[in-house]
């Protein structure tokens, strides 16, 4: 996916990191990047996370760190959502620890994040020390902030979810719009029948080189990332609904069962049936 620059100004910033809790409707398609890192925590939330060229469902506590310049969002599965949706992000540069000689060792953990590293069941500690950061004065939380970074640098559950041959592409104004545009249609018309012609026309292009530019761009062919994110929604749908399996593939844009069924079981390694079965029961 051809992300979108998003331009962060620390520089004006009060502190040397930057703070903020997002409480919305729901997490919409913002495919983007931005030179600094981001340690992103959903409080609140379900739905499909996109990491370069990782694509893996999220729900509530999915802590992740970002590096820098590596493109990323997280989109809600959108139906009926009664509570709002929330995330508490840190965005920070990682200049702002190199003059400390006592912070070298956080090289290696900002060297991972350039492939995005997921903390698989953090700690309780990590959590609260994130859910109660607001409360704490400016002083307090810097060194707070150190500390937090401290203990994800030693956490010993560290996920890389981009592949070793992931290389983000950059810096090209109008193409980075535009596949972000692509990006945002895929997703918000998932549940509707989207082939490769449809989308060469929406691009200006004919259909070999659309299948050529997502690839280059998103590190996916098209059908492989379509049926990937597809899968991850009827997932969500098949833990938390009482939906018939037949319904649920039809409603995530496949339009046969038996296309359904193939395309799970090659994502996942076994069948709807199973997967609800395996996983209702854990």
């Amino acid at each position: 996916m051809k992300p979108e620059l998003e331009l962060l100004n620390l520089d004006d910033a009060e502190q040397s990191f930057r703070f903020f809790k997002s409480e919305v409707d729901a997490f919409v398609p913002f495919w983007h990047y931005h030179p600094e890192l981001e340690l992103t925590l959903i409080v609140k939330g379900e739905g499909t996370r996109f990491v370069g060229d990782s694509i893996e469902p999220f729900n509530d506590f999915d802590l992740v760190l970002i590096g820098k310049n590596l493109p990323h969002h997280w989109v809600s599965v959108k139906e009926n959502l009664i509570e709002k949706e929330r995330a508490i992000i840190f965005q920070f540069d990682e200049a702002a620890f190199s003059s400390f000689k006592e912070f070298r060792h956080f090289e290696v953990l900002f060297d991972l994040a350039l492939r995005g590293v997921h903390f698989e069941n953090p700690p309780e500690s990590v959590i609260n020390r994130i859910l109660n950061f607001e409360t704490l004065n400016d002083f307090e939380q810097l060194v707070s902030f150190m500390e937090l970074i401290q203990s994800l640098s030693l956490d010993k559950n560290k996920k890389l979810l981009t592949s070793e041959a992931y290389t983000p592409i950059r810096k090209n104004g109008y193409g980075e719009q535009k596949f972000s545009e692509v990006n945002n249609y895929i997703l918000e018309h998932l549940n509707q029948k989207i082939t490769v012609n449809q989308m060469a026309e929406i691009t200006h292009m004919v259909p070999q080189s659309f299948c050529r530019w997502f690839r280059k761009h998103s590190g996916h062919s098209f059908i492989h990332f379509l049926n990937r994110t597809r899968i991850e929604r009827s997932c969500h749908h098949l833990l938390t609904s009482y939906t018939s399996i037949q319904h649920i593939a039809f409603s995530c844009g496949f339009e046969t069962i038996s296309h359904f069924n193939r395309t799970f079981k090659k994502i996942k390694g076994c069948s709807p049936r199973d997967f609800k079965r395996k996983h209702q029961s854990t």
